[in-house]
């Protein structure tokens, strides 16, 4: 049986982008960062939208941590046990924290992003 794929473009993603902004604009951070690879692009647009720094690394645990989804949560969890706030598009149900902040849900079609190769 073939995955079903759903397809997230980039209207999608500037109007995610204003969402997570108003939910974030009173919050205080010394920065932001994502993960390579789908964290990046957020990432970018957000420090620009919020006006923060975009880190390298994490300087402290009120560096806001942004990705485009929380699949399984392996690669956001060592930041939400370190009491980062955590900012994802997509959430899904087996992932191993939920995220502070999260837009849409995750059912169980491959999501394929703009920025990805299709």
């Amino acid at each position: 049986m073939e995955n079903k794929k759903h397809f997230y473009t980039w209207k999608n993603f500037e109007s995610d982008v204003k969402k997570l902004t108003s939910a974030l604009k009173h919050k205080k951070f010394d920065g932001i960062w994502g993960p390579a690879r789908g964290g990046l692009p957020i990432a970018v647009c957000l420090s620009h939208a919020l006006d923060l720094p975009f880190l390298e690394k994490s300087k402290s645990e009120k560096t806001l941590i942004v990705d485009d989804i929380a699949d399984t949560g392996k690669t956001l969890e060592p930041f939400f046990k370190k009491g980062h706030t955590i900012a994802t598009i997509f959430y899904h149900h087996q992932s191993r924290f939920e995220p502070h902040i999260w837009l849409r849900e995750k059912k169980d079609e491959w999501i394929v992003f703009p920025w990805e190769k299709t």
